[in-house]
């Protein structure tokens, strides 16, 4: 690897962690103004107050979910999946090339042309990302605890949001999984493309 394509790794990552820090603050922000337009902490309750088991349960949920994620995070370090994502070639890809390589991948229609290298790489990501279930499951914990020791209307309908994102995610990643290991099992690495 040169240094110039060492350099547009670096650029597509930082990117993206721009993009997500972005994210992040327009989050925090929409929260805050949710938060002032109906009364901050006072948001409109089913019952009032939780029950006491309500709230022991959710509080619990959260730190199980919270100590999950933190496990995942210790699991990716250790596996070495972080660190085979922080120094992937794909990120110095624009957003668009990487979608027209999975949808390759996807379809096992590789182009004529096409770096089998590449689509290799793309297909042993898009196989190897199964483990990020785990980390929706344990968000869910998280949200699922809040929604149970907030005890609001909101925290329910954030929940409901959260889980149909997180059920979606987890098709996509479970389809595409599957079907990056019939493009690496139909293509080979010893194979002529």
């Amino acid at each position: 690897m040169d240094d110039s394509e060492q350099g547009r790794i670096t650029r597509g990552r930082r990117r993206f962690r721009l993009l997500l820090i972005g994210a992040g603050l327009v989050a925090a922000i929409l929260g805050f103004v949710i938060g002032a337009v109906t009364g901050g902490d006072e948001l409109p309750g089913w019952r009032g107050d939780p029950p006491g088991w309500a709230e022991n349960l959710g509080l619990g949920m959260v730190a199980l979910g919270l100590l999950g994620d933190v496990g995942l995070l210790v699991y990716g370090h250790r596996s070495g999946r972080l660190k085979a994502n922080r120094e992937s070639r794909l990120w110095a890809l624009s957003w668009s090339r990487r979608r027209e390589l999975a949808r390759k991948i996807r379809r096992n229609e590789p182009a004529a042309g096409e770096d089998p290298a590449v689509l290799r790489n793309v297909a042993g990501q898009m196989a190897a990302n199964r483990w990020l279930i785990w980390v929706f499951v344990c968000l869910m914990l998280v949200f699922g605890g809040q929604a149970l020791s907030r005890y609001s209307w909101f925290w329910l309908a954030l929940t409901l949001a959260m889980a149909a994102i997180f059920v979606v995610a987890a098709i996509s990643v479970l389809r595409d999984a599957r079907r990056a290991e019939a493009f690496l099992a139909a293509h080979p690495a010893d194979s002529v493309d």
